[in-house]
């Protein structure tokens, strides 16, 4: 009876905590459950794309230099990397087509090296006429507008651009970025280049804006907005796909992907396709030679700081590059580094 009695209590007690250990397993799961959302939204306001997006913007707006000219005489402007702007006499329109006096002001933006080109996200992604998107050397690219009063001006006649160089490349013509989808005056946009018609240059050599010589690309601009001095880039060799795998996290919306090629101080191509199945970035239309020497570098913003990697390779039959270890630097950091590269 002893045994029985024992045995009928524990039954008792037994039904008690079965529940109760229900209820607390339910009560865990729910309270981890709640915690891998939180951490979800976290992962997601950590790898947001918004503060690239805005550096991209903040970084093309502190490169505009602003220049006063009277539209009466003409005359010429002078960047701060050695890029000259020729405006003749009664140069400018309103927006009803008339005639601009006065004084109007001349807004300039240069390109020349491979980190301003990251940082503004200005790469040297060219369109041919089929539609095929192939890499660029850039000899420069310059952003040009004229206002006055804040209105915008249209041009009643093309300017001169002049572009120094240290070395002569006689196929480096004008490319634009007028027809891409993109207003002349646009700075937000991404830009892939078009060469233009009538894009043909001069080599002139001439004073600079400090009184020496300098040899200069010469080319006659006929719209505002976006010009590039280039020549196609171009390799024998057989060609193929490059694919790059980003770090966990980051996509095409918080992060981008460039091909320094190595050698070629003017060419930075952006790999600007990005396929969510599978997680990669890549290029058009499988136009990287094999066997070409490169440095790939993944960027992002997080948190005021730039996130990047950057990592060297020899461009292999259906190229897949696994970005690795991140880092982070300011920006006069990634600047150093990335115009360090061969």
């Amino acid at each position: 009876m002893n045994t029985t009695m024992v045995s009928s209590k524990n039954n008792r007690g037994t039904k008690k905590v079965i529940p109760f250990l229900l209820s607390l397993l339910l009560t865990s799961l729910l309270f981890v459950g709640c915690k891998n959302d939180d951490n979800e939204i976290l992962i997601q306001e950590i790898l947001d794309g918004e503060e690239l997006a805005q550096s991209i913007k903040d970084q093309r707006e502190q490169a505009k230099q602003t220049t006063i000219l009277n539209a009466d005489t003409g005359g010429e402007v002078y960047g701060a990397e050695g890029t000259i702007l020729y405006f003749g006499p009664n140069s400018f329109l309103d927006q009803n087509g008339d005639p601009v006096t006065g004084s109007v002001s001349i807004e300039l933006i240069e390109i020349y090296d491979k980190a301003k080109m990251l940082l503004t996200k200005m790469p040297t992604n060219g369109k041919r006429p089929n539609g095929d998107v192939e890499t660029l050397v850039s000899g420069g690219e310059f952003y040009v507008n004229a206002t006055q009063d804040g209105s915008p001006l249209e041009l009643a006649n093309g300017f001169q651009l002049l572009a120094p160089t240290d070395q002569v490349d006689n196929e480096m013509v004008l490319f634009s970025a007028q027809d891409n989808d993109c207003d002349d005056t646009d700075l937000d946009c991404d830009v892939v280049w078009e060469e233009d018609d009538q894009g043909d240059l001069e080599i002139v050599q001439r004073e600079g804006p400090n009184g020496m010589g300098v040899t200069f690309y010469l080319g006659i601009a006929d719209h505002f907005g976006w010009t590039n001095i280039d020549r196609w880039f171009s390799d024998p060799r057989p060609k193929t796909v490059l694919s790059v795998d980003p770090p966990e996290g980051y996509d095409n919306t918080n992060s981008n992907v460039y091909i320094s090629y190595d050698g070629e101080p003017g060419t930075l191509a952006l790999l600007d396709i990005y396929d969510p199945d599978t997680g990669l970035f890549s290029e058009h239309y499988g136009l990287i030679p094999i066997g070409l020497e490169i440095h790939i570098i993944f960027v992002s913003v997080q948190d005021g700081q730039y996130v990047y990697a950057i990592q060297s390779a020899t461009v292999e039959e259906d190229h897949v590059e696994v970005i690795g270890t991140t880092s982070t630097a300011t920006e006069a950091e990634l600047v150093a580094i990335i115009n360090a590269l061969p």
